[in-house]
């Protein structure tokens, strides 16, 4: 029997990208003109064209696209140096305009469950356990029960027996059932064979805002291992293509997994109550 366990796997679909056309437009119109030379020397330095949209929106809500636009301001930081400040001070709002899109296979319902908590500045789409019938059946793979994998194994085999006669005495397979019938019966089922560990696949999207907050929270020491070992491919895809958007956090070991740590997320510090 070919091994029932697997481990997710991270890709990147998709992220924003930049209008040059009506960026260097509308910086024209507004007498924003400074800000092409600087756009264009940031692309020289390898900043992405997403990190330098997030320094637009920064820019622009104080006025400091170009030298003279803010009476208040003596002088403009140029695009590096802009992200840098925006990191250090916690300004997390410029960030939620970049988005990413993932796709995640071979991940369990544990760590989908655990996932769709993070409800900002993100979005789902899930294999249907309804509507998809499992025809192999395959979990995801934790290393610490390694002292019982035989045992497991053995049931994870009778489980899928089972279920593929349950599903031949329901008349699964009969080509006169309809689909409506199958998709109740397929939702059934689920609820009695399939281990929460089976393997699915979720697509999501998340802004940067929500990737540094969710980065720390999920690759914890004190988070599940599945959802720490998915976060930290995704810091790894994230960190190399953006790095200036990551380039604050910091990175240890723990349990042979990498825990990201020290990224600011919010612009204030918690006042400390008085007498403590």
């Amino acid at each position: 029997m070919p091994s029932p366990f697997v481990t997710p796997s991270v890709y990147l679909l998709g992220f924003t990208e930049v209008n040059d056309t009506e960026l260097i437009r509308y910086l024209e119109d507004t007498g924003n003109q400074a800000f092409i030379q600087q756009y264009r020397h940031a692309l020289e330095l390898g900043l992405s064209p997403a990190e330098c949209l997030v320094s637009f929106y920064a820019k622009l809500c104080y006025a400091s696209l170009s030298p003279g636009k803010n009476d208040n301001i003596d002088k403009t930081r140029d695009i590096p140096a802009n992200l840098a400040a925006c990191l250090a001070h916690g300004h997390g709002s410029v960030f939620g305009h970049v988005n990413f899109n993932f796709v995640i296979t071979n991940c369990s319902r544990v760590f989908t469950h655990e996932l769709v908590r993070h409800h900002v500045g993100t979005e789902y789409s899930q294999t249907s356990g309804r509507y998809v019938r499992t025809d192999k059946l395959k979990v995801v793979w934790d290393p610490i029960l390694a002292p019982i994998k035989h045992d497991i194994e053995l049931t994870l085999e009778y489980l899928e027996m089972k279920y593929r006669m349950a599903c031949e005495d329901m008349k699964l397979n009969d080509p006169k059932q309809s689909f409506d019938y199958k998709k109740k019966v397929t939702s059934a089922l689920r609820r009695m064979f399939l281990p929460n560990g089976v393997a699915n696949e979720i697509g999501f999207s998340m802004n940067v805002r929500a990737a540094r907050h969710m980065i720390q929270m999920r690759t914890s020491a004190h988070a599940e291992w599945e959802i720490r070992y998915v976060f930290a491919q995704i810091y790894e895809i994230l960190s190399k293509k953006y790095p200036h958007m990551f380039s604050d956090a910091k990175v240890r070991t723990v349990d042979d997994l990498p825990e990201v740590y020290g990224m600011r997320t919010t612009p204030y510090e918690l006042a400390q109550p008085k007498g403590e």
